[in-house]
Parts: C-alpha cells; sequence; structure tokens
C-alpha cells in the first residue's frame, strides 16, 4: 500500500470519532505515529487452515485487496480458525488501545444473513494469550469497519503481542481487509471511542 493510501487509511480511522481531533489536524507523519503495526492485508497470517489465503481482490476497501477464509465447520473454539497480525509497536501500561478491521461477511452461516466474529482482540502473543483490547461484532455482506479497545494494564515489548480476529464461530466465509492498531497514550478516555452496532 502506497504512503499516500496509508495516510488516508489512517486518517479514515481516526476521523470517525471526534474525540481524535487532535491527531486529525496534526501532520500526516502525526497521524502514522498512532499506528503500530503493519496495516495491509499481506500481514495476515491465518492460523487453522492448512495455509493463509493470499489476499484476493476487493472493491470498495482501502488497497482493494483482503484475505477471503473460508470457515467449513464451527470449530471447538471460536479462535480453531483466527487472522493474526503481529504488531511490532510496544505498548505501555496505561496505554489505550483501539483495533480497527476492515471487515465483510462473503458466505453467512446457513440461515443467517450476516457473519460473527466472536472474538475481535489486541493480545499478547504467547500463554496467557491476555487480551489487551477485546470485543466482538457481527458483519453484514458490505465493507464494515469492526473495533476492539482497552486499556493495557502492563508493558508489552515490541513484537509481543498481535491481533487475532476469531473466525471459527460459524461455518461461514469472511473477508479481512487492512488492520489499524493504535495506541493513543496515556490518559485517554476510552470512552469516546467507537463501538461495534450490530447491522439491521
Amino acid at each position: 500500500m502506497a504512503r499516500t493510501a496509508w495516510v488516508a487509511a489512517a486518517a479514515a480511522v481516526v476521523s470517525i470519532f471526534a474525540s481524535l481531533a487532535s491527531a486529525q489536524s496534526a501532520g500526516e507523519d502525526d497521524i502514522l505515529d498512532q499506528v503500530i503495526n503493519s496495516p495491509p492485508v499481506q500481514s495476515w497470517q491465518v492460523t487453522g487452515l492448512r495455509a493463509t489465503p493470499r489476499p484476493v481482490r476487493a472493491q470498495g476497501v482501502v488497497g482493494d485487496q483482503a484475505i477471503r477464509v473460508a470457515v467449513p465447520r464451527p470449530g471447538a473454539n471460536p479462535w480453531d480458525i483466527a487472522g493474526r497480525m503481529t504488531i511490532a509497536g510496544e505498548i505501555n501500561r496505561g496505554d489505550t488501545i483501539l483495533l480497527a478491521v476492515w471487515a465483510r461477511t462473503h458466505t453467512p452461516p446457513q440461515g443467517e444473513r450476516f457473519g460473527v466474529l466472536p472474538g475481535i482482540r489486541v493480545e499478547q502473543s504467547t500463554a496467557p494469550y491476555t487480551a489487551i483490547a477485546q470485543d466482538s461484532a457481527v458483519v453484514p455482506s458490505e465493507w464494515t469497519m469492526v473495533y476492539a479497545s482497552g486499556v493495557a494494564q502492563q508493558d508489552y515489548p515490541g513484537g509481543s503481542t498481535n491481533v487475532s480476529v476469531h473466525l471459527a464461530g460459524a461455518a461461514q466465509t469472511i473477508e479481512l481487509g487492512p488492520a489499524f492498531v493504535l495506541n493513543l497514550g496515556q490518559n485517554y478516555d476510552a470512552a469516546q471511542l467507537p463501538r461495534n452496532v450490530a447491522p439491521e
């Protein structure tokens, strides 16, 4: 993804909520400085399948590419099939973390209109996989940004955390676009961050 597209995508994330007005008015480098992962779809690794699916063309999402993950049956655990991204940036105790992931349902569970993401997380990448930010979402067929947010309860060195999107809650096919992890720093009012809204 070109730098200009990265900037536009990051700006789109922060512009969703007015409480980040300071970031919106800052320069491009300031916006990008809050992103602590590598957002493009090429960064996704899918666990629980024999191989990570290759990116496919996907109109309507930043970068025009997505990872399409077909879940053949519900897993014993919702994380049995999951999309994961390594987070290179460090996270300190008290930092407010926002995860924003572009997602859509390609094929919903039988008899349903929407797909399900039972776990959307920023977490420690090794046991006990402590969640720093977590939520769940119902996903329509249109591209939708889904979120998780939280405040770190301890320090995490760079490379010791990851994004984890649990996909095995149902037999379904989900497409994942770019994912952004923003570190909003200390003493941020997490109540002002966006929340997932169920589609109608």
